[in-house]
């Protein structure tokens, strides 16, 4: 076999996609917090105030920190789950995982400004739109990046 090279590939199962993603969208999700954070720091809001507007009781900043990291964590298996799924669907199975990432963390968007927030008069409308949008696009794109990861070809 001298001059050849060997291409070693993982087969991935649709639970390790799924956990990949779980594992990736919770490492998004704290770096689009801590944007949110450092907005609202540089606003004045303390950065319990701004973690609190998760929780939906607006009580406390801890169960809302959780609360967005389980909420990340779930969108994050699902875009596992559909990678997977449509991995050799074309146009989607050579779409690169980090636009992929970033058209979900839109999608995402639309679905909580339009559908979600306003139904639960949720605390997080008063989250301007200019930053709540990079949030998302932030959610989005570090998803995407992680679950891009080389190992996992």
């Amino acid at each position: 076999m001298t001059g050849s090279k060997r291409l070693i590939t993982k087969n991935i199962t649709l639970g390790d996609a799924a956990v990949d993603g779980l594992c990736s969208g919770v490492i998004a999700g704290v770096v689009m917090a801590a944007y949110l954070v450092m907005v609202g720091l540089v606003a004045g809001e303390a950065s319990g105030l701004v973690l609190g507007r998760f929780d939906p009781n607006e009580v406390s900043p801890l169960a809302g920190g959780l609360m967005h990291l389980a909420v990340a964590s779930v969108y994050g298996a699902l875009f596992g789950l559909m990678g997977w799924l449509t991995a050799r669907v074309r146009p989607f199975g050579r779409l690169p995982a980090w636009l992929a990432g970033l058209a979900y963390g839109l999608a995402l968007l639309l679905l909580a400004r339009a559908v979600i927030l306003p139904g639960v008069a949720s605390p997080l409308l008063e989250i301007s739109t200019v930053h709540f949008t990079l949030a998302h696009v932030i959610y989005g794109l570090v998803l995407g990046l992680l679950f891009n990861r080389p190992d996992k070809i």
